[in-house]
Parts: C-alpha cells; structure tokens; sequence
C-alpha cells in the first residue's frame, strides 16, 4: 500500500480549463468553412442532405440535414422567423422549399443526423424511396410537429438504447468524485465515531471513503445499428477508519491507493427501432478487463474463520478486480418530442480471481427522465437500483459485503460549443443513495467473550464532471 498522500483532481481539472479556454478562443477566430448551425458538421461534407435558411435580417445560415433544419426552426419559433427555408431534392440535389417537399423518415438510409429525414421535391419518389429503403412517407407539418430538439439524450449511469448512424464518433473527459461518510447496519445509518464509542469490544469501524475516477471514455459506431464504447479510468481512492487501541482510546488511520483501474469494453445493438425513430430496443454486452491493481494478501482477522481467508486490503482501495467481469443486458429509450426516456436492466458476472476472491455478482435497473427545451440543453433526473451479492474468498462468503442500494442524480448537458466539425457538450450530474440496506456481520468470541460487528459505510454523495466531443464521418451516397 502507498504512503498516504493528499488527493487532488487539480491537474485534470486544469486541463479542462485550459481546453475550454482554447476553444473559446478558437471560435472567435474566422472560419470561411460552413458548418452545420445545430450540430457543428461540415457542410461541404452533407451536400447532398444539407438545409439553407435566410433569416428576416438576410442572415444565410446552414444546417447538415432536414433533422437539423426541423430543430432550428423549431427553437426560432417557426417558419415565420425566417425570409426563406430550402432542402435539396434527394433526387436532383436542387434546393426547394422546405414547406412543400415530401419527406421519409425512418428509412435504412441515415444521410446526416437522426432522426433520418430525407427530403424530396415529388412525392411520387418519395413513395419509390421508401418502397425500397423502408420508412414512412410524411409532409413537412408532420416533421415539424414530430421532431425533437435532439436525436436522443445521454444519461450518467445507464446507456442509451439509441445508436447513432455509422461513423459517429465521440470522445471525452471525464472526472467524477464519490464520498461514502456513515456506518450503515442495514439501512440505518450511524456516525462512525458514535458506533464505535457505543461498543467497547468493537475492534475497529470504517469512518469514510473518498474516490475521485479521472477517465477517458471513447464511443464509436462502425454500423447504424452497432455502437461500441471503452472507458480508461484512473483512481485516487482514501479510506478512514477509526481503530481501537485500548477500551477508551481509539485512533484514526488513512490508506490510499493510486492507479489505473479496469478497462470497461461494451457494445450495444440495437435490434429494434420504430420508423419515427421514437422507440429503440438495444442489447448490451460488455466486459472489464483486468488492468487495475488487486492486492491479494491476506492478513489478520478478528475471527479464527475469517482470519485464514479475508483479503486484507478492503475492497474500497482495490482498483481492480484481478479477473475479467461479464455484463449483459436490456436497453429502452422512447421519446415524447422534448422528453426522453430511458431504462436498463443489467446483470454484471464477477468471476473467482487468481487470488481466489469474487466481488458479488450485480444486478442493476435504472430509468431516466430528460428534457430538452431546445438544441443546446438537457435536464434531468435519474435513478438506479442495484442489488449485489456478498463477496466470497476461498468460498467464505464476507458477511460485511454486497447488499442493496438505490441512487438518485440530477443531470444537465450543455452544447456550449461547434468546432472542427462536431460539437463540444459539458456534461455533470450530482447525487446521493436515497435508500440502502447494506449486509453487516455480527461477531461473538470467546476466551474473553467479545462481541462486535462488521459493518459497510455508506450514505455521502457522488457527482460527475465531463467535456465530451461528438463527430460524424460523412456516409457515402
């Protein structure tokens, strides 16, 4: 185990100041190339689905696609705040009013951003289009009334059932903090100090446990259908306990861990999708590789049994788990023009390591409300609940481990920013378990006869901070 250090998220959260700052910057700066209005992309790169709108004041701007266009006239208050609104013909590539083409939407063809619009100037090709490619045939009112400022949100802590087109790329920064401050004997919660002080044979209790994760996350879509996710954390994790040195006395002692974590690899299929692009079924799969520190040495114990087998760097300093874990799963998202939904059930396999110990196997629901009030913002609020069994070394199950919990978080994401062809969000969420029943373990020993009891922290807070970057590589037509 490291010395203990004084933990600090400054580094990384310099750099993203400094990011921000240069991309402030940046975008003073004159850019002769169009980019998209919404979204940011090049639209040398959509020409064949790009939007052109001339504002009442002969302001010309350009939007990637038809989803796009839909959005900016929608967040302007409608076709009224502007001098004109073109499309270009699927067929021909000529610009037409917007207001008297034909539009598919939910065809196998996704030109520019979702949902997939595709405008044309006669109707009948229209038809001929999606007799082919599939979708639905509508007509600019319907678009209008139907489109949502954003092809779907993102929450925290599940996925989105949604998968953009193929070669959507993102990439990001992400720092988050969790703090666990309160002894919990089920799902009652008492002051480390205070449980302590109340037993005199109590050997020791954790007092509290800070972790700050600094990641690097990466999502790419090589299919429409396909979105393929890695996560590369990095920890800094605390813990406090409070031991007992004499029948009155009692002392506090730190330790700290510092490393990389595991890799976390998913993929998402989505195997189902309504044609107005409003409701998505997606499988999940996903695997950690075994690329964090795992300390497997096994030290005292206060209980003749638990003393030949209990690893002795508690689980909240481990940074890994010495094995490859297994997760799988449902994904649902659906859409109300400016909400969204999304839900998640999920099972997490943690196999037996080299070191013959096995976290508890979790089983995981979650559910998220977003709002969208226009293209550049999301609020929200998300709950997860999650069930994990005991942890078990050498086949001793651990009676102070796994339990059942739910949390509850408030989420924004904020597009502050369209550059090199994409878009720059802030993304950050905030709170706290709002219920836990936590296993605890009750010791009797004899010879003198003590009794105590083994216990888990837990109550705190945790938030997330990340700055994201979102690209699409344009499709060939």
């Amino acid at each position: 185990m490291m010395a203990p250090t004084r933990l600090s998220p400054v580094p990384f959260l310099a750099l993203c100041q400094l990011l921000l700052i240069s991309l402030a910057v940046a975008a003073e700066e004159p850019h002769e190339r169009e980019s998209c209005r919404v979204c940011g992309m090049y639209i040398d790169q959509y020409l064949k689905s790009a939007a052109e709108l001339v504002y009442k004041d002969g302001k010309k701007k350009y939007t990637c696609g038809v989803a796009c266009m839909l959005r900016e006239v929608d967040d302007a208050g409608g076709l009224s705040a502007f001098e004109s609104v073109k499309v270009h013909d699927w067929v021909s590539g000529k610009l037409v009013d917007a207001e008297d083409a034909t539009y598919v939407i939910g065809s196998r063809v996704i030109p520019d951003m979702v949902p997939n619009y595709i405008a044309f100037a006669n109707r009948e090709e229209a038809e001929a289009f999606a007799a082919k490619e599939g979708g639905d045939v509508i007509d600019f009112g319907i678009a209008y009334q139907d489109v949502s400022p954003v092809g779907t949100t993102a929450p925290f802590r599940i996925r989105t059932a949604v998968t953009p087109g193929a070669g959507a790329f993102s990439i990001g920064a992400v720092y988050g903090y969790m703090q666990k401050d309160q002894v919990k004997a089920g799902s009652n919660s008492t002051d480390p100090s205070e449980f302590i002080k109340s037993n005199r044979t109590q050997p020791r209790a954790p007092k509290e446990v800070q972790a700050h994760q600094q990641a690097l996350i990466v999502n790419y879509s090589p299919t429409d259908n396909l979105s393929l996710f890695v996560n590369v954390p990095w920890f800094e994790r605390r813990t406090k306990a409070l031991v007992r040195t004499s029948p009155t006395s009692v002392r506090e002692t730190v330790g700290e861990e510092n490393g990389i974590g595991d890799i976390t690899l998913e993929g998402r299929y989505n195997f189902w999708r309504s044609t107005r692009w409003d409701k998505f079924g997606t499988i999940l799969l996903g695997t950690t590789l075994p690329t964090g520190q795992f300390d497997g040495e096994r030290g005292a114990a206060p209980d003749p049994v638990a003393r030949k087998s209990l690893v002795s760097t508690g689980p909240a300093l481990q940074l890994g788990k010495d094995t490859a874990t297994f997760t799988g799963g449902l994904l649902y998202s659906q859409r109300w023009k400016d909400f969204w939904f999304h839900g998640s059930a999920l099972y997490t396999v943690n196999p037996e390591n080299d070191n013959n110990f096995a976290f508890g196997d979790v089983a995981t629901v979650g559910a998220a409300f977003h709002y969208t009030p226009n293209y550049d913002l999301m609020v929200g609020i998300e709950m997860d609940a999650s069930y994990t069994e005991k942890s078990e070394d050498r086949g001793y199950k651990i009676g102070n481990s796994g339990g059942t919990t739910t949390n509850l978080a408030f989420v924004f994401d904020y597009r502050f920013l369209n550059a090199f062809g994409g878009n720059f969000k802030l993304r950050g969420s905030v709170g706290l378990p709002i219920y836990e029943d936590l296993n605890t373990k009750h010791v009797v020993l004899n010879n003198p006869r003590r009794e105590f009891d083994q216990v888990q922290l837990g109550d705190g807070f945790f938030g997330n901070l990340a700055v994201t970057w979102t690209y699409r590589k344009p499709p060939e037509f």
